[in-house]
């Protein structure tokens, strides 16, 4: 079997919090290689807007709520980096559940053309999800005909063609890389809260990408390691006291899975539960640069990043739309 890693992570947030992480200094000229982007599929009429954090093999983006075509749910999206595993890992799954697998090819607007992009696999979400999950396969081709006069401009196999590396390498040239004095490196984690339905899904998922299945998860939403970060996790996410949680471990990422009465999340997608929780992607954690001082960096009521003087860095989501 391929291995499954994690390509990107998408998080909604309300239009305040998406002001407030734009107009950051530090966050777009200091933590990250990043930009804003709109992105046009002519063959789907779908676009969307968000601020793109760039790293080394995985990435992150906040969406902008006012100029994206689809309702807001946060995003898991996987990666595999062997020609042909998509196509496979469709197969798998269509012999290994009884519910619909969609394997479909997405292009990206280029100087007026559609260029193929990459293959998405994806087991079809309600339209009042979460959250919601795909697998990416990236086009061989893609980097010959999308900005192929910047790095990497030779690779060696096809197999190099598709890696995340490789992808990002492109991303990165394309505005200016200076991947070397950010601090930002890569995802290391990442929880969600979900009503039992959608958790059963998710964790099923993982369960086919080959994702161990570690068991609870403890008390702190992030496993970083550091007293100062547990500690942030614990004030800035709420008490240590919460629902089930379970931890899975892949080739390159936890995911912390948390589920949450249904009655928690009876208004809605983003909206504050019972307990004052969310549903989606409530906290990730992340490699980084060391720096001199452990400090915190808030972005509205709803949002916060505490970079560790260690060398990891966390994000903390509340209540968001």
């Amino acid at each position: 079997m391929h291995p499954v890693y994690l390509n990107h992570l998408l998080v909604f947030v309300d239009r305040d919090t998406y002001r407030a992480l734009s107009a950051s200094g530090f966050l777009n000229e200091h933590f990250a290689c990043s930009e804003e982007r709109t992105t046009h599929d002519q063959a789907t009429g779908m676009s969307w807007t968000g601020r793109y954090y760039y790293g080394r093999q995985t990435y992150f983006e906040f969406m902008n709520p006012d100029k994206t075509s689809w309702s807001p749910r946060d995003g898991l999206a996987f990666s595999i980096e062997s020609e042909g595993g998509a196509e496979e890992l469709a197969r798998r799954l269509k012999q290994g559940t009884d519910r619909e697998v969609r394997r479909y090819k997405r292009n990206r607007r280029y100087q007026d053309q559609d260029i193929p992009w990459f293959w998405s696999v994806e087991i079809p979400r309600r339209d009042d999800a979460r959250l919601i999950s795909w697998v990416m396969e990236y086009d061989p081709g893609f980097l010959n005909q999308w900005a192929p006069d910047l790095p990497p401009r030779q690779t060696v196999s096809d197999q190099a063609e598709i890696t995340r590396s490789g992808f990002l390498t492109r991303y990165r040239s394309a505005i200016g890389d200076d991947l070397d004095n950010r601090l930002f490196r890569d995802v290391t984690s990442v929880t969600v809260a979900l009503p039992p339905n959608e958790a059963d899904l998710l964790e099923a998922e993982l369960g086919f990408y080959g994702y161990l299945k570690l068991g609870p998860a403890g008390s702190a939403r992030a496993k970083t390691g550091d007293a100062d970060l547990r500690k942030t996790a614990e004030t800035a996410d709420g008490p240590a006291a919460s629902p089930e949680r379970t931890k899975f471990r892949g080739p390159d990422l936890d995911i912390v899975v948390e589920r949450i009465p249904p009655d928690e999340d009876r208004d809605g997608p983003r909206q504050v539960g019972a307990n004052g929780g969310i549903a989606g992607i409530t906290a990730f954690t992340m490699e980084t640069q060391p720096v001199s001082v452990t400090t915190t960096h808030t972005f509205g009521p709803a949002c916060s990043l505490t970079v560790d003087r260690t060398g990891k860095a966390a994000w903390f989501f509340q209540s968001r739309l």
